[in-house]
């Protein structure tokens, strides 16, 4: 199996629906109910919706190895309490792009994508509070986190770049129509 299309003939065979995705969807939708309560944590700071922008996402590649103990904290406190500690916006920035990547995970794992199954072969018992706790917040950005958040960063830069192009393209389409008339 050494071409990408005989490993998803493979992962297409395997048991990817057996008792796990009920729970991979328990933890999705749990999940997405933490990313609204912390964009509404954002919205408190600032006094608007939370947007991922170029700023954020620089912010965020920069401050992620200071932000990793505090984070981690928090996790661990909400594991322990089942509340989380109060956050400051810095702070809800943080869980919310980890929350995004387990997400993006969650949803590999559930279309058994290549990548999703070798993340799938890490994963603890998602019975098991606590650990998956630890490691949708924790191990899978110890695992992935930089990466992520590079990709976001390209993403946007692309976007930028896109946009830039499109509105060269319509200035010089209105200048060309300018012309004739």
């Amino acid at each position: 199996m050494h071409t990408l299309q005989e490993w998803q003939q493979w992962y297409q065979s395997a048991n990817v629906t057996g008792f796990e995705e009920p729970l991979l969807e328990a933890w999705d939708n749990r999940l997405a109910a933490q990313n609204v309560y912390f964009d509404s944590g954002v919205a408190r700071h600032i006094d608007h919706g939370h947007a991922t922008d170029e700023k954020n996402v620089a912010f965020l590649r920069m401050d992620q190895g200071l932000a990793k103990p505090v984070i981690e904290k928090a996790v661990a406190a909400f594991i322990r309490d089942g509340s989380w500690p109060a956050l400051t916006h810095r702070e809800h920035l943080h869980l919310i792009v980890r929350i995004r990547l387990a997400r993006k995970v969650v949803a590999a794992i559930r279309h058994g994508t290549p990548q999703g199954m070798v993340i799938k072969s890490l994963m603890p018992d998602l019975g098991n509070r606590e650990h998956a706790i630890q490691w949708f917040l924790m191990d899978l950005w110890n695992l992935g986190g930089k990466a992520f958040l590079a990709a976001m960063a390209r993403d946007l830069l692309g976007k930028r770049t896109e946009s830039f192009s499109d509105e060269k393209l319509s200035a010089r389409a209105g200048q060309r129509v300018s012309n004739l008339t």
